[in-house]
């Protein structure tokens, strides 16, 4: 990319990210989410979100996951498979790709370009009329969908951005809808309890259009079934039409207190289920990700790729072994370092704090024989962030709280601090805290013998700061 071509794109992203960001903005409201004009957008760009078969994906977690699982699987087949997710780590760029490779700097370019006549005229008339401009994740995901089209893939997978109903990504007509799960999130935007969260999940539900469901939540399922119901859509559902089966090891009777060495569990599972039509069963199947909420959502993964195999898709289950072994997930219990072990996980809410603290307790080795333990926390102010520390402040020696600075969001030290003071059965950890990411990054690795271990948690925006930090410095050890 020359030099002309760089500051062009330099200029087209401070354009898109100058625009209203409901990931940065502290209060966005539910009426804030309308799909006029995204259907508008799309339909000046020659409607490129129906030029190949669509998978979407909606959920409180493990979204992401599902979405890399089922794209790994689908490349590994030999379909050329596009992912959009959200939001991205460390560049825009991470948030398009094609059979694991991000979009490149010329590609997004061009893209923006072709876009901005269609933009600016929106944006005009949108002020003439006195209502919103387009905002970021609508530009972001028509052009992710554009891209898919140029690229001419054989199936996109979409993910949704928050709820369902009302997110960008819903004008989509999807051969196939996964729900991952349903727990309390964006409460402000969403409702306030887990029965209505999940009718904006099942907001992607559409007539006759398969679905798989991770859901098990008792008053998350019954809307689900009932949405599907309605829309004459089959459903299938975890622990009900297919399941995942855990190959544990060790003594898993003999759990002892938080900072006890915990059973293991392995990596390796299996699963079994009826979906699309005909009977699977695949044991011996390892993501590279610790964590048995990761083997759930491979099995929700592989439950979606059979709906496609009972629609005639090749794909074999050599494929799908293929593609889980190739996935990867950045930045969920994602190992930096060793000796000392660093690890970054972007739990963001209470069901995913959850996770994480039960995968460090029975799975990771290294945290169990652990010299000390360090946490460094940050967290958005819209958070239930004594709900979050409550799992993990039992289990950490030191915790550290600070907060990230490359989003507003970002909820003030003294803040997390005070509602620190209010965590039960953490008399045993030292709380401190940094003004900043950085400094809280840099105390982490202080003093930290071979067997130390110390995990970075709390939001996407906190391992997006620390990530490249902690890479640079393993790297030059």
């Amino acid at each position: 990319m020359n030099r002309t071509d760089s500051q062009l794109l330099d200029d087209q992203l401070k354009r898109l990210f100058g625009r209203i960001n409901y990931e940065r903005q502290n209060t966005p409201k539910a009426t804030d989410f309308k799909l006029a004009n995204m259907l508008e957008l799309v339909g000046r760009l020659d409607e490129p979100h129906l030029k190949y078969p669509v998978i979407h994906v909606a959920g409180t977690k493990g979204k992401g996951s599902v979405c890399t699982y089922m794209g790994s699987i689908l490349t590994a087949s030999g379909l050329k498979t596009g992912i959009y997710t959200s939001p991205h780590l460390e560049v825009v760029h991470q948030r398009i790709a094609i059979d694991g490779e991000i979009i490149g700097d010329q590609q997004l370019l061009e893209l923006l370009i072709r876009m901005a006549p269609v933009i600016d005229d929106m944006d005009d008339r949108s002020v003439d009329a006195g209502v919103s401009k387009l905002t970021f994740f609508e530009v972001i995901t028509a052009a992710a969908m554009l891209h898919f089209a140029n690229e001419d893939v054989d199936v996109a997978i979409l993910e949704v951005g928050m709820g369902g109903r009302l997110d960008s990504t819903n004008i989509c007509e999807p051969e196939l809808c996964v729900i991952t799960n349903v727990s309390l999130d964006h409460t402000q935007q969403l409702g306030e309890t887990v029965d209505r969260i999940a009718k904006e999940k099942a907001g992607i539900i559409k007539s006759g259009v398969p679905v798989v469901s991770g859901a098990t939540h008792p008053e998350v399922v019954p809307v689900i079934s009932e949405t599907a119901e309605l829309h004459t859509a089959p459903l299938f559902s975890m622990d009900q039409d297919f399941y995942c089966d855990s190959q544990t090891t060790g003594n898993q009777d003999s759990l002892g207190s938080p900072r006890s060495n915990h059973a293991r569990v392995s990596n390796r599972f299996g699963v079994r289920g009826k979906v699309g039509g005909e009977a699977y069963e695949i044991d011996e199947l390892e993501v590279g990700t610790w964590g048995g909420h990761q083997q759930q959502n491979a099995s929700l993964a592989i439950a979606a790729v059979h709906i496609l195999i009972g629609n005639g898709w090749s794909i074999s289950q050599e494929n799908v072994r293929m593609g889980l072994r190739r996935a990867r997930l950045e930045g969920r219990t994602e190992v930096l370092m060793r000796q000392p072990t660093v690890v970054v996980d972007m739990a963001h809410n209470v069901a995913s704090a959850t996770a994480l603290a039960d995968t460090l307790c029975s799975e990771i080795p290294e945290f169990s024989e652990a010299s000390r333990r360090r946490l460094v926390f940050a967290a958005s102010r819209e958070k239930d962030v004594e709900g979050m520390l409550l799992p993990l402040g039992a289990i950490f020696d030191e915790i550290c709280l600070t907060q990230f600075t490359s989003n507003p969001r970002g909820m003030p030290v003294q803040d997390l601090a005070r509602i620190a003071t209010q965590i039960p059965n953490s008399g045993d950890t030292e709380w401190l805290t940094r003004p900043d990411s950085r400094s809280a990054g840099l105390w982490c690795l202080e003093n930290m013998g071979e067997k130390d271990f110390t995990c970075i948690t709390g939001s996407v925006f906190l391992v997006a700061e620390l990530r490249p930090l902690i890479l640079q410095i393993a790297n030059d050890r």
